[in-house]
């Protein structure tokens, strides 16, 4: 039977461009939704976030050394060519986060991407498609979420390229939107206006095939956008040959809305088949990455965190996907299929209520049993101490409980809470176990933490941006720059708040029927230097104040005042849209004025 595969790759805090609030949540949520509802095998489903754990003792930061080193394994080696891979296969490749087009080809951009490099920090769509088509026997799905980087020209466009590729390489292909739209996220819904129709879709039972979910999304992306008055979106979606529309995108496994006992029976048979080819795949990830240079943000082969990864399960809150198995560890045909979970017998959940208790019993077992069993001190000897449920044990396993404490609380996307992961992460001093796997993920808690001041900055918050890189530890290398950018924006600040007294005094100049207030308010606005906090609002205040001056003339003029219509206009500064329709009107009632009266 074919196996599904997953390449879920979510990004929120990059490092060149303005942080997103929810694609780290997209990829989270469709990975969790496929492994635990439609019978996706979580050995064979890769998260690669902000935040995401080691796999195997490999890095999964989605840096482009690290997305392209996974990709690599996955597709590129080929079918029997050391590629997990095998015919029929369908692998779904999923992108929320950044990207762009440069000189005419398309790029999805990494954490580590740069505006400024585009073609050197990115990874390009075509090398992507390339690598899910050197298996020819493997049916890919390209679902890309890109948003386009705000202040900069890279992402106008983006989409057409990727459009031709799917069309001409043959790459079933789903995007958030056409290339002249931007697709959305909300906090309303904690997620992207695509991710949300596409777990809905999947939910409803509506994507079984690409015929379904393609129905579906073109019906509920551009409603939602109106829901949330958003710009809309369409999706923009390529399947060729056609006759792909049709065909099965989801594991036989997959819960329905209307499933019944035989279809339970058969997804438990399904289920336990999967189950028996669990761990080649998970061999293979670390045979495979043995054998290739070592990833940056991991320690290669021997890195301390694998044998950690081995026994125990990787820190995640409630919304992290559930724990790999471990090579060679049975599978449950229930697990996956929540949904449908209450369908079976009565002796099949209390089988599963029986297992659970047992497990939970040997645990404790395990627990109390390490603490009687640990080496007792010497007599007369004060040196050693029994260890206890509040001393895990060895400082490689505490160390990594601190670990573990710390990625859980990166879940929440706050700055406090990677404040709070450094502090704990801190605890690990020098010459004790996972020190520098802690050193790195403090540098890299640093560099978010402070890339979400700017973020900050950028939009005008910056109290907010003082506080969040206030945050950035003394011992980290950036906190000279942090400082200096803490420095800079506490006089914008103070900039920000006199511009604000003198918007706020303009507006209490105004009084609507005088249009002298008017151009007052206008003449203290402009006090306000281009460039400056407040200009943009400065300038939008000058321009309606300077209509507001002109429909006061018109009035005038309409009830026969004409000169003083003309005083009125008069009153319309120059370089605002209003002041060329002033000037006409005013050489309109002069003419008027000096015509021969009948």
């Amino acid at each position: 039977m074919s196996n599904h595969w997953l390449l879920a790759i979510g990004i929120n805090q990059y490092q060149h461009f303005q942080p997103l609030n929810y694609a780290q949540a997209d990829a989270q949520a469709l990975w969790n939704y496929l492994v635990g509802k439609t019978g996706f095998m979580p050995d064979r489903c890769l998260l690669l976030t902000d935040t995401s754990p080691f796999v195997e003792g490999q890095s999964t930061y989605p840096s482009k050394a690290n997305l392209q080193k996974w990709i690599d394994w996955l597709c590129k080696d080929g079918v029997g060519q050391g590629s997990p891979l095998a015919p029929g296969d369908v692998v779904w490749c999923f992108f929320s986060g950044y990207g762009v087009t440069w000189e005419g080809q398309d790029y999805l951009m990494p954490i580590d991407g740069n505006a400024a490099n585009i073609a050197n920090t990115g990874i390009a769509v075509r090398s992507l498609f390339e690598s899910l088509k050197a298996n020819a026997a493997v049916m890919p799905l390209v679902l890309l979420d890109i948003k386009h980087p705000p202040f900069t020209s890279v992402g106008v466009g983006t989409g057409t390229q990727t459009i031709e590729l799917a069309r001409d390489l043959q790459v079933p292909t789903v995007m958030s939107c056409q290339p002249n739209q931007t697709a959305s996220e909300t906090a309303e819904l904690h997620h992207g206006l695509f991710a949300q129709s596409l777990i809905e879709a999947l939910r409803t039972g509506a994507g079984t095939t690409l015929a379904d979910l393609s129905e579906s999304l073109r019906g509920r992306l551009p409603a939602l956008s109106e829901q949330y008055s958003l710009p809309r979106q369409d999706p923009a979606i390529v399947v060729q040959p056609p006759e792909n529309m049709h065909r099965v995108i989801l594991p036989y496994s997959a819960p329905t809305v209307n499933s019944n006992s035989a279809g339970n029976q058969h997804q438990a048979q399904e289920g336990g088949a999967i189950a028996a080819t669990l761990s080649p795949s998970m061999a293979a990830v670390k045979q495979h990455m043995q054998n290739v240079s070592t990833i940056p943000g991991a320690s290669g082969p021997q890195n301390p965190f694998e044998e950690a990864l081995n026994r125990t399960e990787p820190g995640f809150a409630e919304a992290a996907p559930p724990v790999a198995p471990t090579p060679g560890q049975p599978v449950p045909a229930a697990v996956g299929n929540v949904e449908t979970a209450g369908d079976g017998s009565f002796w099949q959940r209390l089988l599963l209520w029986t297992g659970g208790v047992l497990l939970l019993l040997l645990v404790l077992v395990s627990i109390f049993g390490r603490g009687r069993e640990a080496p007792r001190t010497g007599a007369g000897t004060t040196g050693g101490t029994v260890p206890t449920l509040s001393d895990p044990g060895s400082p490689e396993q505490r160390n990594q409980a601190r670990l573990k404490e710390a990625t859980t609380l990166l879940q929440s996307n706050q700055v406090a809470q990677f404040n709070r992961a450094i502090g704990l992460a801190s605890e690990i001093k020098p010459g004790e176990p996972l020190y520098d796997e802690a050193q790195q993920a403090i540098a890299r808690w640093s560099q978010v933490i402070f890339d979400t001041a700017q973020g900050r900055a950028a939009k005008g918050r910056f109290e907010e941006a003082i506080a969040a890189a206030s945050l950035v530890p003394k011992e980290q290398p950036i906190y000279e720059e942090a400082q200096k950018s803490i420095a800079r924006w506490r006089g914008a600040a103070k900039q920000q708040q006199t511009n604000r007294n003198i918007l706020q005094g303009a507006r209490k100049l105004i009084q609507p029927a005088q249009a002298s207030s008017y151009n007052k308010a206008i003449d203290l606005v402009r006090q306000i230097p281009a460039g400056q906090p407040g200009s943009a609002e400065a300038k939008q205040l000058t321009n309606q104040w300077s209509q507001s001056i002109l429909n006061l003339a018109q009035s005038r003029a309409s009830e026969g005042f004409i000169n003083q219509a003309i005083q009125t206009a008069s009153l319309v500064p120059n370089n605002t849209p209003a002041y060329p329709k002033a000037k006409a009107a005013i050489e309109q009632w002069k003419r008027q004025l000096s015509a021969p009266k009948k």
